[in-house]
């Protein structure tokens, strides 16, 4: 089929075109961004992302896939027009719709036959009417055909490439019988359920489930936190956690709260298009507030142990919000800094990917080439980010690098018992210290 991806430099847009074009579709990546165009022309890409170099190879040596700003020959060489445009959070915490309804309003102005007009970003309950009615307004010609379909990404950063191309399942949102006939068509290579469901349906299915994962991780930091003080081992509790079927062991890691582009924004968005049809959430406010609550915890622990912080060195490990990215939206990291950044402390971050932040933050910090230049003379270590070479640092190493011994790890990555043995104190999330210094917490203390 013959696509055409609106926004087809983004992270999503991107990974949906070159996707389709390797299931043989014939792909446009409509974008006017002239700097990202010109990098994926000439082979290179605009973000990092795991096997993504591999799937634009492949899509490119097989001429499935083409970048332009010609949105004019986009819309009309193209069947399924697919949006992917951004929709962030506005000041208010609404969904910012401004660059999808300038979309619609250029697609439906070029429209020259039927087209399938597929909205892959992600946008609050009722935006495919809202879109319809945009469309039909901006037709340049009143009587051309065209149907409008809910069609969310369910794309873990990091895992994105394998989730597009493998997923646990497509779901799509049609209100036709010829809308649902062409997404047949469209995805009929892919070995995963195809769910069909109105366009309202679809359009939550995405918030539903990102709301439910945000849920989780606020959950288990709140037993982290309550571990720590009746002196429990969270390794231990999600050992028994994660075996029991009806739990699972996703998305229910401890560490220092959620972050990305999606997660506390759609929660946000959730939040407020629910409040407009009069039903509160108390719940998932309570998980945004969990969530605020966990890098404030961390940084307050850095403070009380590190007494003159002004005159101390802080090492950060990590920047991007989750290893396998260099994507820094809305990161656990950036919000650490920004705090840190407050005090007169010297701040040395080393990630394997990011290697710039935006300004003030960029020059409050510096940026060794190599971690151990990182940790070297540094009086507090904060791991950030779960990179796998963060996880292969040899802690005795590090120790005789460090002025002085203390390690705030996030992440859980380092044996909290052999950091102790080697004269660290050390600071995980849901792991007491009295566990390894043979401190009993008095019963009296507990109930």
């Amino acid at each position: 089929m013959k696509i055409s991806i609106i926004g087809g430099t983004g992270y999503v847009g991107l990974i949906t075109g070159l996707g389709l074009a390797v299931h043989d579709h014939d792909v446009i990546c409509m974008d006017g961004d002239s700097r990202k165009l010109n990098k994926l022309n000439n082979g290179e890409l605009p973000i990092f992302e795991e096997s993504l170099p591999e799937l634009l190879k492949e899509a490119t040596d097989r001429n499935k896939v083409v970048f332009t700003n010609n949105i004019k020959t986009a819309v009309r060489e193209s069947d399924i027009i697919m949006i992917a445009v951004g929709t962030p959070e506005s000041k208010n915490g609404d969904t910012d719709m401004s660059q999808l309804i300038l979309a619609l309003k250029l697609v439906a102005g070029f429209m020259n036959n039927y087209k399938t007009i597929v909205i892959k970003s992600t946008v609050p309950v009722g935006t495919c009417a809202m879109a319809r009615m945009i469309i039909k307004d901006n037709l340049n010609h009143p009587m051309i055909p065209f149907d409008v379909v809910s069609n969310p990404e369910f794309l873990r950063e990091g895992n994105a490439v394998r989730d597009f191309l493998k997923p646990d399942r497509i779901v799509v949102g049609v209100d036709t019988p010829e809308s649902e006939g062409v997404m047949k068509e469209l995805y009929s290579t892919f070995d995963a359920p195809l769910i069909f469901t109105d366009t309202r349906s679809s359009e939550m299915v995405k918030y539903a489930c990102n709301a439910y994962l945000a849920t989780r991780i606020s959950f288990i930091n709140e037993i982290s936190e309550i571990s720590e003080k009746v002196n429990a081992d969270i390794h231990a509790i999600l050992q028994g956690m994660k075996l029991d079927k009806r739990i699972g062991s996703h998305y229910l890691n401890p560490g220092p709260g959620f972050g990305g582009p999606c997660l506390a924004k759609d929660l946000k968005s959730l939040i407020n298009f629910a409040g407009k049809a009069n039903a509160d959430l108390p719940l998932l406010k309570a998980v945004l507030e969990r969530n605020g609550l966990q890098i404030k915890s961390i940084t307050d622990y850095i403070m009380s142990e590190l007494k003159d912080v002004g005159s101390k060195k802080i090492a950060v490990l990590g920047l991007s919000f989750k290893a396998g990215t260099n994507d820094t939206r809305n990161s656990p990291a950036i919000h650490l800094l920004e705090k840190l950044a407050d005090t007169k402390t010297t701040i040395h971050v080393y990630d394997p990917v990011v290697k710039n932040l935006e300004e003030p933050l960029h020059s409050r910090v510096t940026f060794p080439e190599n971690i151990e230049d990182t940790i070297k003379d540094a009086d507090c270590l904060i791991v950030m980010t779960e990179w796998p070479e963060f996880k292969e640092l040899e802690l005795k190493a590090v120790y005789n690098m460090m002025k002085t011994p203390l390690i705030v790890d996030t992440r859980n990555i380092f044996a909290p018992d052999k950091a102790h043995n080697l004269g660290f104190q050390y600071k995980g999330i849901g792991i007491a210290d009295s566990l390894y210094k043979n401190i009993d917490v008095p019963l009296k203390n507990i109930i």
